[in-house]
C-alpha cells in the first residue's frame, strides 16, 4: 500500500471524525432536574429530554427561537411590587425552567353565594411538569390559560359560600383549589378526555381579598372638571344630595346582609347602640328631605324625635322647677297636626 493511498485514508478518517465529534457537540443536550428542553420534528413534539442527550436524528430539532412558543406568567416584581411577564423558556437556548414559581394574577372580582363581591389577590405556586411538556408546546398562550384556570378555581370555591362563611374558611377555600387545579390537569392529560391539561404541577395556593364599599355614597357622583359649566356643578350638587338623603328603602339586599352580619354575635348594648345611630341618622335623612323640599315647614326637634324623652323632661324642670308631663310619641303623620283637630 502506497504512502500517499495511507494519507488519503487517514485523512477521510480524521475528517469523518472530526464531523462527528462537530455534529455530536452541536447535537449535544444535558438536562436537569431544573432544567430540560423540547423537540420537535416535522410531525411537531415530540419528547422532553432527560439527562445527558445526543440527537442523532438530524429530523429532531430543540424547540427555540421566534417560532417558539410564548411560555411564561403573570409574576411579583421585587423591586416595584407589581406585575411582570417571567419568561420560563430561553428564546435563544431553548433551555425550560422546572423550578417552582409564584403567578400572581391581576387582581379579579368573584361573587360569593349571596351575591356578595369580593377583590381576590391570589398567588399560586406551580412548575412545569416534564412529562407533560406536549401540552405546554400546544398551547398558543401558556399565561392567559394559566391564570384563567387559577382564577376560575378560585371563582368556583367562592361562589359556593356566603360571605361571612369565607372569613373563616380561607384555609379550605385554598386547599380545594389545589384540588381542583390538580385534579383538572389529572383529568385532561389523556386524548378523549374532558378539558387539556396545562403541563403543570400544582404545589400551593394562598389569597386574600377585600370587599368593595356597598355603602359608599359618594360613588355615584361623577368629578367635576376644573371648567365645569353651572348646569353641571347644579347636576352634581343634586346627585350629591340625593345621596346624602337615600334611605332604608334605597338598600340593596346586599347591603342589608352586610348589616345583619354587623348585629350577629353582639351583645345587646352593642346592638342598641347600632340601632340607636341608625335611627338618628334616619331622622337626619329626613330633617334633610324636608328642607331640601323648598317649602316652609316649622317643626320641633321633638316633632322629628331628635330630641329623647329624657332630655325633654330635665328641659322642662328645669324652665318650671316641676316635673313635667312628657307629651306622648307624635302620630304617624310627623305631627304637624293632630288628627282630630286637622280641617
Amino acid at each position: 500500500m502506497s504512502m500517499a493511498l495511507i494519507i488519503a485514508i487517514a485523512a477521510l478518517v480524521g475528517v469523518i471524525a472530526l464531523a462527528a465529534g462537530f455534529y455530536i457537540w452541536t447535537r449535544y443536550y444535558e438536562a436537569r432536574a431544573d432544567r430540560t428542553f423540547m423537540t420537535q420534528d416535522e410531525r411537531g413534539f415530540k419528547r422532553a429530554l432527560a439527562g445527558k442527550v445526543v440527537l442523532w436524528d438530524y429530523e429532531e430539532t430543540v424547540v427555540k427561537g421566534p417560532t417558539a412558543p410564548h411560555i411564561e406568567f403573570v409574576g411579583l416584581d421585587p423591586a416595584t411590587g407589581g406585575r411582570r411577564n417571567v419568561k420560563l423558556m430561553d428564546p435563544k437556548t431553548g433551555a425550560i425552567n422546572l423550578r417552582p414559581h409564584y403567578c400572581a394574577p391581576l387582581a379579579f372580582e368573584a361573587v360569593t353565594v349571596d351575591s356578595h363581591k369580593v377583590i381576590v389577590e391570589a398567588r399560586v405556586q406551580f412548575s412545569l411538569n416534564r412529562e407533560l411538556l406536549k401540552h405546554v408546546y400546544e398551547i398558543q398562550e401558556f399565561s392567559f390559560a394559566l391564570e384563567t384556570r387559577i382564577q376560575s378555581a378560585f371563582r368556583s370555591e367562592i361562589g359556593k359560600r356566603h360571605d361571612e362563611e369565607l372569613r373563616r374558611a380561607l384555609h379550605d377555600v385554598e386547599r380545594n383549589v389545589i384540588e381542583n387545579l390538580r385534579r383538572s390537569e389529572e383529568e385532561g392529560d389523556e386524548a378523549g378526555e374532558r378539558g387539556m391539561a396545562l403541563g403543570v404541577r400544582f404545589h400551593t395556593a394562598n389569597f386574600s381579598y377585600t370587599q368593595p364599599d356597598d355603602f359608599n355614597v359618594g360613588a355615584g357622583v361623577p368629578a367635576l372638571p376644573p371648567n365645569a359649566t353651572p348646569e353641571q356643578k347644579q347636576q352634581a350638587f343634586a346627585l350629591a344630595a340625593a345621596a346624602r338623603t337615600q334611605g332604608v328603602l334605597a338598600l340593596r339586599p346586599q347591603q342589608l346582609d352586610l348589616l345583619s352580619d354587623v348585629f350577629k354575635d353582639r351583645d345587646p348594648a352593642a346592638t342598641a347602640a347600632i340601632l340607636t345611630m341608625l335611627e338618628m341618622q334616619t331622622r337626619q335623612n329626613i330633617a334633610e328631605a324636608l328642607a331640601s323640599s323648598g317649602n316652609l315647614i316649622v317643626v320641633t326637634p321633638q316633632e322629628l324625635g331628635l330630641i329623647a324623652a329624657s332630655a325633654q323632661r330635665d328641659a322642662a324642670m328645669a324652665r318650671t322647677g316641676r316635673p313635667a308631663v312628657v307629651a306622648a310619641p307624635p302620630p304617624q303623620n310627623g305631627g304637624l297636626h293632630p288628627v282630630e283637630t286637622r280641617s
